[in-house]
């Protein structure tokens, strides 16, 4: 059976729970929720993998809007299932997210983190091109290094 690509419903949400653990996060049901609410708030979408009712991946899609660079696209939280990576699972998320971006920006780009040197082939594969090399870097808030 052909997997589907689709926006997120909330009973997809314990299947998300894994597949952000695979990319280093760890969340709960109540955590991961107020972060797709934010996200979609903010005007962006999630959108997952299944195939026989179950869920084998997601991607987030968000607009972002700059004062120097404008309006972009952005694939964030691309992962699949270990099990199920290479069967163009994210080449498919990665389409339902720039299908859906393209609709509010010329322009789509992902970042992947230096570590994930299979990300970055991926995403070169999909014809993405490096753009822009750069730091990241945070800076948390007094008040939340203060709670328990």
């Amino acid at each position: 059976m052909k997997p589907i690509y689709r926006p997120f419903q909330i009973d997809d949400l314990p299947a998300l729970i894994p597949l952000m653990e695979q990319l280093g996060y760890i969340h709960s049901e109540h955590s991961l929720l107020g972060n797709i609410q934010a996200l979609r708030n903010s005007g962006g979408e999630v959108f997952v993998a299944e195939r026989n009712n179950k869920v084998l991946g997601c991607a987030a899609a968000i607009v972002d809007v700059r004062l120097a660079e404008g309006t972009q696209g952005e694939i964030v939280s691309l992962v699949v299932l270990e099990e199920m990576r290479g069967f163009g699972l994210g080449k498919g998320l990665v389409k339902a997210a720039e299908e859906w971006l393209f609709q509010y920006a010329d322009t789509v780009r992902v970042r992947a983190n230096e570590i994930r040197a299979e990300a970055r082939q991926f995403y070169l594969g999909m014809g993405y091109e490096v753009s822009k090399i750069q730091v990241v870097l945070s800076k948390e808030s007094l008040t939340k290094k203060a709670m328990p």
